[in-house]
C-alpha cells in the first residue's frame, strides 16, 4: 500500500519504534487500512502479533519512543499518543495523533492507530480452551495465596519466597476446575504466573477472609447459577438479558466450603430476577443484614469475579452493587397487618394503603393500591411511595405474573371494568363483595359501619366506577395478603424488589482487571 504523503512521517516514525522497541518480539504484521485522501479518523491501522506476556511491553515502550519525539518538538511526527481507550486505558492499543482537522478546537482526530495483539489472535490456536486454563489458573494461585498467608512474590529474592509443587498441590485441593489439569497450569510461562500473583494478591487483599474454595465451571454452584439464569432471568421479559454474561460475567467464583450446601438449596429456591440478584447481593456483602425472611442468606459466602488481562497495576471495582442500606431495607420489608387496617377507608378514597415498613404510614414506607385509569378505563397499579416523592409503579398483571413466577397460587384477579359502571347488572355483585370484605377485617375502615348492611349498599350504589374498581382491587389484594399469614411478608418483598429497582437487572460481581 502507498503511504500518502501527508502520514509518510509519521508512519516511518512508528515503523522505526516498533523495529526499536520489539527485541524481534515481532512475529507478524498487518496493515490493514489505509486512507488515500480522507477527512477519517483512522488513517491508518496497523496490527503487530507479539508473544501474549510482551503485549503490554511493546505497546507502552513504543508509545514512550513516539510521545518523546514530539515533546523534543517532532511536529511533523503528531501532536500525542493516546493509550487503550476512553472507557479501558489497559487495552492494547494505541493512537498517535497526526493532527486535528479542527485544530483551534482540538476536535476530529485524525490517527495511526496500533493494535497490539497476541500471536495466536483469531487462529486455531488457544482460543476458549486456553482462557479456561488461564482463568482455572487465576483461581488456582488465589488458592495458593490464601494457603500460604502471605502475599505471593513474582521474582522471589529467597527460597523462601519460591512456590513449589507441593504447594500447587495442596491449593488444587480447594479449586474446582474441571476440564483443566493442574500440569496445564504449571506449563503456563512465567508471564502469566506473574499476572496470577498480582491478581491473587489484590484479590485477597480486597476480599480476605478464610474457608474459601475456588470454582470455575464446576458443576455443581456455577452449574446453579447458569441454571437460574436460564430458568429465571432470560425467561423474565422485563430483564432482556439474552446472555448470562450480560447478566453476572464472573469468571471464578469463592464460596465459603461450610456454606456450600446451603447456599446451594437457597440458590434453586430463586424464581424471580429480583429476588434472585437480592440474594446474590446478600451473600456478597460483609455487612450483618438483619431480616425477617424465613431463609437467611449467609453473609460473605458466595463472590463472583470477572477477570481481565491485568496492567501493571491490578485495578478493582466493583459492578452493581446496590449497597447495604438498600439491602436492609429490603430484608426488613414486611406486610404490617394492622397499620394496613388502621391507614383503611371506606368511602372517601378509591385508595387500598398496603404499608411494608414498621412505623410506616401511606405516605411513607407503602404501596398505594389504586386505579390510574381516571374515569375511562381500569387500569389498576401498586405504587411505591417514599419519603418525597413516589419510587415506582408496578401494573396489576405484571404484578400477577412476578407473583406466578415466584409460585404462589391463588392470586386474585381484578373485576371487569364494566361490571363496575353504576349502570351494569353486575353492580350489585360488585358492591356486595366490596361490603362483604371490609365487613370480615378486624379492624374496620374508617366511615364504615359493621353489620349495617343496607346502610353501606346504599353508600356504596352512590360511587363511580372507578371506585368501585379500584376498591375492590384493592381490597381482593389485601384480602389476599391477610389470607397468606407468614408468606405475606414475601410476597411483599418480592414486589418491592421490583418497583424499588433503580438499575438494569445485571447482578453483582467484582472486576479485577
Amino acid at each position: 500500500m502507498n503511504i500518502p504523503s501527508k502520514n509518510k512521517h509519521s508512519f516511518e516514525e512508528v515503523m522505526v519504534a516498533l523495529d526499536k522497541f520489539t527485541e524481534g518480539n515481532v512475529i507478524s504484521m498487518d496493515l490493514s487500512k489505509v486512507e488515500a485522501d480522507s477527512e477519517n479518523n483512522i488513517q491508518i491501522a496497523l496490527t503487530v502479533y507479539v508473544p501474549e506476556s510482551k503485549r503490554i511491553e511493546v505497546r507502552d515502550k513504543v508509545a514512550d519512543y513516539l510521545e518523546g519525539l514530539i515533546d523534543k518538538g517532532d511536529a511533523a511526527l503528531g501532536y500525542s499518543v493516546n493509550l487503550g481507550t476512553k472507557s479501558n486505558l489497559q487495552k492494547q492499543q494505541f493512537d498517535l495523533v497526526m493532527r486535528y482537522t479542527d485544530p483551534i478546537k482540538l476536535k476530529k482526530p485524525q490517527v495511526i492507530r496500533v493494535y497490539v495483539k497476541p500471536v495466536n489472535a483469531g487462529g486455531s490456536g488457544g482460543g476458549s480452551a486456553a482462557t479456561k486454563v488461564q482463568e482455572v489458573g487465576m483461581a488456582l494461585f488465589c488458592a495458593i495465596r490464601y494457603m500460604k498467608n502471605k502475599d505471593l512474590e513474582c521474582s522471589p529474592k529467597s527460597a523462601e519466597g519460591c512456590l513449589e509443587d507441593k504447594d500447587y498441590e495442596d491449593a488444587w485441593k480447594f479449586v474446582d476446575g474441571p476440564g483443566v489439569t493442574l500440569e496445564e497450569i504449571k506449563g503456563l510461562s512465567q508471564d502469566w504466573k506473574d499476572s496470577f500473583i498480582k491478581g491473587a494478591n489484590k484479590i485477597y487483599s480486597e476480599i480476605g477472609g478464610t474457608g474459601w474454595e475456588f470454582l470455575r465451571g464446576d458443576s455443581v454452584i456455577e452449574a446453579e447459577i447458569s441454571n437460574r439464569f436460564k430458568t429465571v432471568v432470560a425467561k423474565d421479559p422485563k430483564a432482556h438479558l439474552a446472555q448470562e454474561d450480560k447478566w453476572n460475567p464472573s469468571d471464578i467464583w469463592m464460596i465459603k466450603t461450610k456454606e456450600k450446601n446451603n447456599i446451594l438449596t437457597l440458590l434453586k429456591k430463586e424464581k424471580t430476577t429480583d429476588c434472585l440478584n437480592n440474594f446474590l447481593q446478600l451473600a456478597f456483602t460483609d455487612a450483618e443484614i438483619p431480616t425477617v425472611a424465613k431463609k437467611k442468606v449467609p453473609r460473605r459466602s458466595l463472590i463472583g469475579i470477572s477477570l481481565k488481562k491485568l496492567g501493571p497495576v491490578p485495578q478493582w471495582k466493583t459492578q452493581n452493587w446496590v449497597g447495604v442500606s438498600r439491602l436492609k431495607k429490603a430484608e426488613a420489608i414486611s406486610f404490617q397487618k394492622q397499620l394496613t387496617l388502621n391507614e383503611l377507608t371506606a368511602f372517601s378514597a378509591i385508595d387500598v394503603y398496603i404499608v411494608l415498613e414498621k412505623g410506616g404510614t401511606k405516605r411513607k414506607g407503602s404501596f398505594q393500591a389504586r386505579n390510574f385509569g381516571g374515569s375511562s378505563k381500569g387500569d389498576w397499579k401498586l405504587e411505591l411511595k417514599g419519603e418525597f416523592a413516589a419510587q415506582g409503579k408496578i401494573q396489576g398483571q405484571i404484578a400477577r405474573d412476578i407473583l406466578k413466577r415466584a409460585e404462589f397460587t391463588d392470586i386474585p384477579s381484578e373485576p371487569n371494568w364494566s361490571d363496575c359502571a353504576t349502570t351494569s347488572t353486575n353492580r350489585s355483585k360488585i358492591n356486595e363483595e366490596i361490603y362483604n370484605i371490609m365487613n370480615g377485617l378486624s379492624t374496620s375502615p374508617k366511615g364504615f359501619k359493621a353489620g349495617k348492611k343496607d346502610e353501606m349498599l346504599r353508600e356504596l350504589r352512590k360511587k363511580d366506577q372507578s371506585y368501585a374498581y379500584s376498591k375492590l382491587c384493592g381490597l381482593r389484594f389485601l384480602k389476599y395478603l391477610i389470607s397468606k399469614n407468614g408468606d405475606a411478608n414475601t410476597i411483599l418483598k418480592e414486589l418491592w424488589l421490583y418497583a424499588s429497582s433503580l438499575s438494569d437487572k445485571s447482578s453483582v460481581h467484582y472486576k479485577l482487571m
